[in-house]
């Protein structure tokens, strides 16, 4: 009997499209020269459009490594060693901001928050006012260790109103969420390529604003790599602009697999993109709750692109990991940290997942 095709459904990466795969296998070009450059001139002016950007008040760049090196970048770009930020801190990747900030020997104030729970923009208004020398404010948009999605706009607004820059981690809902940088007064924001994009890991967006780099330009020894210096990825992209934009090597191939991924998003259309996420996210919770598993967050709270939910009284959450992919072979993701044998989580970010794959896990479900 011929076995069930794998059907990963993790919080990415994800499964891209077959021509998004193509791409992949085709005759490797040089990353710089007229035909690249346009190529990658149309890569980058889709990400403009994602971000919500126009105009020169914003650059994007195409970092190669995961959004953790675009967050690096970020950091270490803006902020000298013994400087201020302060980091909302309600999940995982809340910590991993702290972890990156402390490694680039940043004197941070947490603002934490409940697992579960969005951040309280009222809560990092009292961080800027007892700490007016922070240059930098840290968040998490979609916070994939809970699903929850915190206020950005909300506390954009309320950084702008300081001279604190705004830093952002949109990994895991760049492209699968409604994001407005410009409208949110988002300074620099990070994210990657192989989650609601429907790409391949590997590629990093980074767009800064023009407050963004009047704190990046400030004189000072920056005593981290060139590598994640934005400053060499704005001079490559400025001065070598006409015949090879990027300070690296960059990976041709995988950079042509986003162009089909991009593509097919504007053929859809960002906002029906969304509309069909959302969609997706609300026919699996109606599932859960028919299978006997609440989801972590209520409707209310719900992220288009990712799931969690309790497992059923008297199991652990790793035991639906195990009996969907050795039943159904389905993969799901677990839970993280003191969540990891309380909730599993369902990544339905991937553009070519369809309301027959939902109905797949669902199904599956209800029969655990």
């Amino acid at each position: 009997m011929e076995q069930a095709q794998m059907k990963l459904m993790i919080p990415g990466p994800v499964e891209v499209d077959p021509k998004v795969l193509a791409a992949l296998s085709e005759p490797v070009e040089p990353h710089y020269g007229d035909a690249w450059v346009k190529k990658y001139a149309r890569v980058i002016d889709i990400l403009r459009q994602i971000f919500n950007v126009a105009g020169k008040n914003y650059d994007v760049y195409l970092m190669v490594g995961s959004g953790t090196c675009a967050i690096d970048a970020s950091m270490s770009s803006s902020l000298m060693r013994g400087e201020k930020i302060i980091i909302g801190n309600n999940g995982f990747f809340g910590g991993r901001l702290i972890e990156v900030a402390k490694n680039a020997g940043l004197n941070i104030v947490e603002v934490p928050g409940e697992w579960g729970k969005p951040l309280d923009p009222q809560a990092i208004k009292k961080a800027l006012d007892a700490n007016p020398d922070a240059k930098a404010v840290s968040v998490v948009h979609g916070e994939t260790s809970t699903t929850v999605l915190n206020p950005v706009k909300e506390i954009g607004a309320i950084v702008a109103a300081s001279e604190a820059i705004f830093l952002v981690d949109a990994v895991s809902s760049f492209g699968g969420i409604p994001f407005d940088m410009e409208d949110w007064n988002v300074d620099i924001c990070a994210s990657a390529t192989q989650k609601c994009l429907g790409a391949l890991p590997g590629l990093a967006p980074v767009s800064v604003s023009q407050k963004g780099w009047k704190t990046i330009d400030r004189s000072f020894d920056k005593g981290h790599s060139w590598y994640t210096n934005l400053q060499n990825w704005r001079k490559y992209g400025t001065e070598w602009a006409d015949w090879h934009p990027t300070p690296v090597t960059m990976p041709t191939n995988n950079v042509n697999a986003l162009l089909v991924a991009l593509e097919q998003l504007m053929e859809e259309g960002i906002e029906n993109r969304i509309q069909r996420y959302r969609s997706l996210a609300l026919r699996l919770r109606k599932g859960l709750r028919e299978a006997g598993m609440e989801p972590y967050t209520s409707d209310e709270m719900l992220n288009p692109v990712l799931t969690a939910a309790y497992a059923p009284e008297g199991h652990k959450s790793g035991e639906i990991i195990q009996y969907l992919l050795n039943e159904h072979h389905i993969q799901i993701g677990g839970g993280l940290g003191h969540l990891k044998d309380v909730v599993f989580r369902i990544g339905h970010m991937s553009p070519v997942v369809t309301e027959a794959d939902i109905d797949r896990v669902v199904d599956a479900l209800k029969a655990f």
